[in-house]
C-alpha cells in the first residue's frame, strides 16, 4: 500500500479535494478508529498476539506523547499542528493508496511539515502496511501570485527537494526521500487568488438567489475597514458563509460544501478534476 500525505492550509481544502477525488476518482472515505487504520497511521499489529501490537499508531502516539504544561486551554484541547484530519482511499490503482490530508496551517509551517513527513518515512521499514509515502503541498496563491508562491516553497522546503530544483504548480519530483508536489489555487487569469474562486460559482449555481441575496447583504453593511472590503477572499468566505447560513445556521462554511452541503455533481468541473489529475500523477 502506498500514502500520499496531503498538506493543507486549511479545512475548506480539504473538504475541496476529498470531495474531488470521491466523485472523479472513487475515494473511499476512512472513518474508522484509529486501531483499524492500516499501519503506521494505525498500530503495527502482532499475528500472534492480537491484543497487543508491535508499535503504536504514529498518529495515536503524536497526540499522546505531547506535553500539554505549556499550551494554553484552548491549544491543549486541539491536535497539535499539523494535524491529521481525513483518510481517503483509492481503490481502483495497481497498488491501493491512501490519501492522508493533514492540515499544516500556512506559510510558517513548513519545518513542522517536514519532520512529520520525515517520522513517518522513519518506520516504513518495520513491517507496516503502508511502504511507500509521497508529499503534497495544496496552497492558496493569495494576492502575491502563482510564482510567489512557487518560489516561497522552494526555499523553505529546499530540505526535502532535489538541490537545485523545486517543483512548480502542478509539478511532482522525486525529492531527497519521497516524492513532493505542489498545487495552487489561483485564478487562471490573474494568476493570484484561493480555493474561494473555485468554490463560489459552485455555491452560486447551486443556490443563486441566496447567494445575490449574500451578496447584497455585504453590500449594504459593509464599512470601509472591514476585511471583507481589502480582500477578495475575505470577502467570498463571508459571502459563502452568509449562503451558507439558511441550511447550516451558526455552522462554519466546510458544513455548506461538505456532504451534506453541495451535491456531489459540483466536483466534478475543471477546478476539480485539475486537482484529481496533480493528485494522481504522483511519480512513483
Amino acid at each position: 500500500m502506498r500514502a500520499v500525505i496531503v498538506f493543507c492550509e486549511g479545512h475548506h481544502d480539504i473538504v475541496f479535494a476529498t470531495r474531488s477525488l470521491g466523485v472523479l476518482a472513487d475515494a473511499v472515505w476512512h472513518g474508522e478508529p484509529i486501531a483499524e487504520l492500516p499501519s503506521p497511521f494505525g498500530p503495527v499489529q502482532d499475528p500472534r498476539n492480537p491484543r497487543k501490537p508491535k508499535a503504536e499508531s504514529v498518529i495515536a502516539r503524536r497526540y499522546a506523547n505531547r506535553s500539554l504544561e505549556d499550551c494554553s486551554l484552548q491549544g491543549a484541547a486541539h491536535p497539535p499542528l499539523p494535524s491529521f484530519e481525513r483518510i481517503v482511499e483509492l481503490k481502483h490503482t495497481a497498488v491501493p493508496t491512501l490519501y492522508v490530508f493533514v492540515r499544516s496551517h500556512g506559510d510558517n509551517a513548513a519545518n513542522a511539515s517536514m519532520a512529520l513527513l520525515s517520522d513517518l518515512g522513519a518506520v516504513l521499514g518495520y513491517g507496516v502496511v503502508v511502504r511507500e509515502l509521497a508529499a503534497a503541498f495544496l496552497f492558496d496563491a493569495d494576492d502575491l501570485g502563482v510564482e510567489h508562491r512557487e518560489n516561497d516553497f522552494a526555499m523553505r522546503h529546499s530540505a526535502i527537494l532535489e538541490t537545485g530544483r523545486a517543483p512548480r504548480h502542478g509539478q511532482w519530483q522525486v525529492g531527497t526521500q519521497h516524492p513532493i508536489g505542489l498545487y495552487i489555487f489561483h485564478d487562471a487569469v490573474s494568476k493570484t487568488g484561493t480555493l474561494e474562486d473555485s468554490l463560489a460559482p459552485l455555491v452560486e449555481a447551486e443556490w443563486p438567489a441566496r447567494w445575490a441575496g449574500a451578496e447584497a447583504y455585504l453590500a449594504q453593511h459593509e464599512m470601509p475597514d472591514d476585511p471583507v472590503c481589502r480582500k477578495r477572499a475575505e470577502r467570498l468566505k463571508a459571502q459563502l458563509g452568509i449562503t451558507g447560513q439558511f441550511r447550516f445556521p451558526g455552522d462554519p462554511m466546510t458544513q455548506l460544501i461538505g456532504r451534506d452541503g453541495l451535491p456531489g455533481a459540483h466536483f466534478n468541473g475543471a477546478a476539480s478534476q485539475a486537482l484529481v489529475d496533480f493528485l494522481t500523477a504522483v511519480p512513483w
